[in-house]
């Protein structure tokens, strides 16, 4: 698997070979213009140390880009599993509540099925539905909170309005 430190090498290098190519094509450029007489040797030597300063200048530039932009991506990638993680905590923690309201319904459906053999079928029948609808009341938002609401009244408008004959 390729990663950013991977590319960025490459990119590294890729400069670092074109300095190569371009070095060694100012030799020839020099040494031709000493063949000509248009410059001395001397001065060859100069501007082949110049080139070979200036090349040098840039990939330690380069160099010092690419790690910084190694150090920025290894410190994103670090933010990102940090984040990550919180969120995989957060959620371990909603079902794990989840979970303790699940078995908190039941024991409690339990304990109205008892209550039941006690009572007679329709106040049970009452009490379940009421416990039913507390118990989804409680794991809804508040949004689906309000449209259970809303729903209720719509219902209750309905049943109490006169019956038209």
């Amino acid at each position: 698997m390729t990663t950013i430190a991977d590319g960025l090498k490459d990119v590294f290098l890729a400069g670092v070979g074109a300095m190569a190519l371009g070095a060694e094509k100012t030799q020839e450029l020099v040494e031709q213009l000493i063949a000509k007489g248009e410059i001395t040797v001397e001065q060859g030597k100069q501007i082949n140390s110049e080139v070979l300063r200036q090349a040098q200048a840039t990939g330690e530039r380069v160099q010092q880009q690419a790690q910084t932009a190694t150090d920025e991506a290894v410190r994103q990638a670090k933010a990102t599993a940090s984040h990550m993680g919180e969120q995989a905590k957060t959620a371990a923690e909603l079902a794990k509540e989840q979970a303790e309201s699940a078995v908190s319904m039941a024991r409690s459906q339990a304990e109205m099925a008892t209550d039941a053999a006690k009572k007679d079928s329709a106040s049970f029948a009452e009490a379940l539905k009421h416990d039913v609808l507390e118990a989804q009341m409680a794991m809804m938002t508040p949004e689906q909170r309000a449209e259970f609401a809303k729903k209720a009244a719509e219902i209750a408008a309905r049943d109490n309005a006169p019956k038209a004959e």
